[in-house]
């Protein structure tokens, strides 16, 4: 029954919060009052291999010259927003005359990159962005944590990318796997890379640390395959449920479309930089990153914000999968949930 749990979990979820605690429903947190600002926290910043705290001024050299930069999140924390935000507004400043670049996001699927093209040219506004794009269905995460990162992008006269793939296709795939896709369908996946074992055994250690999340709930509306919500509802049939290897599929085809698009725009783009928002459990090694790099980009590299709090910084530099993490500070004697949510 907990692996039954763990797979529903999982489908509804989109990689914002593996091994990052409790889930919430995608609508229960709103972006701070005072706006992504008010969430700024005083940050070191630590070499994920070495546990080294690393000179600033070499961190952003290192992240100015890299072509990609993902930076994950723990979608409802305002501060790991806030790094991201912190992050385009570094690069849109520092970056070179003539470099072109791209924000690429997980939150929009690729149907939807006309819509971000026509907000980018300024064309509609975000209220029609949020509508074209199905934001609050498809997605489900305030806007509020996502606007001010998007519009500094736009500033700098950057390109966005929606990366994420459609909803109606991982949803088919839970179902009826690849083999049950039509040609069209089937057209529209990228490459997938399905044996990883270092992403496989990444995968099956998050889905044995879900398996006691009797916690997870998730609206009535929810469907397996959405990844706008933190969790799926119980499946009414027992040979209904769908597989772990399907699952898994699905992981990785929000993994490679997602390295896919960034790969193709800078292959494109010779002078561009790219920087992408997804969620902790797509930006890492073996997920985006490693995919890029599989599509003859090397240089990219993730980065993970994280609170300094007891067991957070030691737990993810026991299994280091990012090349640095962003080690947020908490004013003395504030609690870290008060400062997450």
């Amino acid at each position: 029954m907990l692996r039954r749990v763990a797979l529903l979990a999982l489908l509804g979820a989109c990689g914002g919060s593996y091994g990052g605690g409790p889930h919430e429903p995608a609508h229960a947190t709103k972006a701070p009052a005072a706006g992504i600002e008010g969430a700024a926290l005083p940050y070191d910043i630590v070499d994920a291999r070495t546990g080294r705290q690393v000179d600033p001024a070499a961190f952003w050299t290192k992240v100015e010259s890299s072509r990609a930069v993902c930076i994950g999140e723990d979608h409802t924390n305002p501060h790991h927003h806030w790094v991201q935000l912190e992050v385009m507004r570094r690069i849109a400043h520092d970056a070179p005359a003539g470099t072109k670049l791209a924000l690429g996001m997980e939150m929009v699927q690729r149907p939807f990159q006309g819509v971000l093209d026509d907000y980018a040219a300024k064309r509609i506004d975000a209220a029609a962005l949020r509508s074209r794009t199905g934001w609050e269905d498809r997605w489900g995460y305030d806007f509020g944590f996502y606007g001010p990162t998007i519009d500094t992008a736009v500033a700098a006269g950057a390109q966005l990318l929606a990366l994420n793939a459609a909803k109606e296709l991982t949803k088919k795939v839970v179902h009826h796997g690849i083999e049950g896709l039509t040609p069209d369908e089937r057209a529209q996946l990228p490459e997938l890379e399905l044996t990883n074992a270092t992403h496989r055994a990444w995968f099956d250690a998050m889905m044995e640390s879900m398996g006691g999340a009797e916690a997870h709930s998730a609206p009535a509306s929810s469907q397996p395959g959405d990844e706008g919500t933190e969790s799926a509802p119980p499946m009414p049939v027992e040979h209904e449920m769908p597989s772990a290897d399907r699952i898994y599929t699905v992981q990785v085809i929000w993994d490679e479309s997602m390295a896919d698009g960034t790969a193709r725009w800078l292959a494109a783009t010779p002078n561009g930089h790219a920087v992408i928002l997804a969620g902790n459990g797509h930006c890492h090694d073996s997920a985006i990153v490693g995919r890029i790099k599989r599509r003859g980009i090397p240089e990219v590299i993730s980065l993970r914000p994280v609170l300094d709090t007891e067991g957070q910084v030691a737990e993810a530099l026991v299994k280091p999968v990012n090349d640095y993490l962003i080690v947020l500070r908490l004013p003395p004697g504030t609690k870290a949930e008060e400062q997450s949510h």
